[in-house]
């Protein structure tokens, strides 16, 4: 088949995105990316050609995380998608996120075309607690249209198991694909050495105040812990100006896929702490990475994930309303217990082969097999 993605950033990198592609490439399929890249961070690579992939960059020019105000331009890229699609007879559209499903749905609501939406995450929750009558009209159009636009989709891919039950009444032809990395991006899992604790979050840099958190708990270690925090997003610079006097914080920024192995080397414990009503069912990349290097995780109880952390006994999830004593009392405990870390590790090194990427190109196979 000739398979269009479509995504709203500019695929810099968005490692589900990749795996999805690649695997899709290496079942003989055609895959083209069509991504907005909205900072124009890409302007040289508008069209680009990754492990067979074809990336095709859109530079409607709008700022990221600014939500509604991206209206126009988010309008602007829908329609050059929409050009691009039909002079390139695509047999499927693939949509990312309920934003990339609105604009697929719109496309080809009546087309004889292949519809699938690829659900990452409750994409309402993003507008659930922001104040504003206008955010919470978004957070209800979102819902409701959802709704009407599932009746038109002929699979509908989720991340997690309780994702599929709360479609199970509303959506047909749900199929778990899951968040594991690639086993061959991981070959050489063995940490640097380091004389501190090193504490890491790799990925989108979006929840300020749990970083904050994050931060200010480590300067009662500061001789002994260093954070280091890798990844871009709506929250980089703000986190750049907060941390600036904090000598032993690190922020890399924008990394690419074959740096992600380099990254876990030099990182002891994954912080993935994230609000419980933005992530509760969501299975993060940074999860699976995480068993696969080895690196115990810290992660938010009421999540799906952080229940999946205590279950395996593969770190700490903490209650977010004592984020700050539960994070110093962790800390605390891996500063003073080295034996405390490598019991995790231990556990992770038994459960580690049912967590890659590869589990799951027989499924993709599945909802492209016509």
């Amino acid at each position: 088949m000739n398979i269009g993605m479509i995504l709203t950033n500019g695929f810099d990198p968005d490692p589900r995105v990749y795996k999805e592609a690649l695997s899709l490439v290496k079942l003989g399929h055609n895959v083209t990316i069509l991504c907005w890249d909205r900072e124009s961070k890409y302007k040289d690579s508008a069209i680009q050609i990754l492990d067979g992939i074809k990336i095709v960059r859109f530079f409607a020019n709008s700022k990221y995380g600014s939500g509604y105000k991206q209206a126009l331009k988010f309008w602007k890229f829908r329609n050059e998608v929409s050009n691009y699609i039909r002079k390139n007879n695509f047999d499927a559209l693939h949509c990312h996120d309920f934003d990339g499903f609105f604009i697929g749905y719109t496309i080809c609501k009546n087309m004889k075309i292949k519809l699938v939406y690829d659900e990452h995450d409750l994409f309402y929750t993003y507008f659930l607690n922001r104040k504003g009558i206008i955010n919470k009209f978004i957070c209800n159009f979102i819902k409701y249209s959802e709704k009407i636009m599932l009746k038109r989709v002929d699979n509908h891919i989720v991340v997690t198991p309780e994702m599929a039950r709360l479609y199970s009444n509303s959506s047909n032809n749900i199929t778990i694909i899951n968040n594991a990395p690639l086993s061959a991006i991981f070959r050489d899992i063995n940490k640097t050495h380091s004389n501190k604790l090193r504490i890491g979050y790799i990925g989108s840099v979006r929840y300020l105040e749990e970083l904050k958190v994050l931060i200010d708990v480590s300067q009662k270690f500061k001789d002994k812990v260093e954070i280091i925090i890798s990844g871009r997003g709506v929250a980089l610079d703000e986190l750049i100006s907060y941390s600036s006097n904090y000598k032993n914080v690190e922020i890399t920024g924008a990394f690419s896929m074959d740096q992600l192995e380099e990254l876990y080397k030099n990182i002891d414990i994954t912080y993935a702490f994230y609000p419980g009503d933005v992530s509760s069912i969501s299975m993060p990349n940074k999860f699976y990475e995480s068993i696969i290097t080895e690196t115990p995780i810290i992660a938010n109880k009421e999540t799906e994930f952080g229940k999946e952390v205590i279950k395996n006994n593969i770190g700490y999830s903490i209650d977010e309303t004592s984020l700050s004593k539960e994070l110093e009392k962790i800390i605390s405990e891996l500063v003073e217990n080295k034996t405390k870390r490598e019991f995790i590790v231990n556990n992770m090194r038994r459960i580690k082969g049912d967590y890659v990427w590869e589990a799951n190109d027989k499924k993709l196979e599945a909802i492209y097999a016509n």
